[in-house]
């Protein structure tokens, strides 16, 4: 079962392109989504609670 659940993303690595969320996750190669409220996906409450909008 998949993770539906949008991340907000704080930084994205130049390095090597991995992405770290505001919830504190790092994704090692992130989707990227233009319009995440068009999506239908729920957003990741600690992502929006620690500052992500």
């Amino acid at each position: 079962m998949t993770d539906n659940t949008m991340h907000i993303e704080k930084s994205r690595s130049w390095w090597n392109g991995s992405s770290t969320t505001w919830c504190g996750l790092t994704i090692p190669d992130p989707q990227k989504v233009w319009f995440p409220s068009l999506s239908g996906r729920p957003t990741c409450a600690a992502c929006v609670a620690n500052g992500g909008k």
